[in-house]
């Protein structure tokens, strides 16, 4: 029996119309292993938040212009509600989500 309600790893929520940087992001990201998924409704903030709590996905990362234009993304941890600046890189994501499993 899964542990989990969703294969995926980590959630990205694109803040952008422009999703070619949120889906190059998740394409590295499963690239080396980590299982990643996009949220494309047109919700609220809160209710991507608690789709990710609903199927127990362990980290989201929010993507917006800002996020994109610095190069960094924040990691949040849905079990502790952490968050962490990170650079927008695949390999020091999957760092911090190997350090925390």
């Amino acid at each position: 029996k899964a542990d989990r309600k969703s294969v995926a790893d980590i959630l990205i929520i694109p803040m952008v119309e422009n999703l070619e940087e949120p889906i190059k992001l998740a394409t590295k990201l499963r690239n080396i292993g980590i299982n990643t998924e996009i949220y494309l409704n047109d919700k609220k903030l809160k209710a991507k938040f608690k789709y990710a709590d609903k199927l127990e996905i362990p980290y989201v990362i929010v993507l917006g212009e800002d996020e994109i234009n610095k190069k960094e993304i924040t990691l949040k941890d849905m079990k502790t509600g952490n968050e962490e600046k990170l650079e927008m890189d695949e390999k020091k994501i999957k760092e911090v989500i190997d350090k925390k499993k």
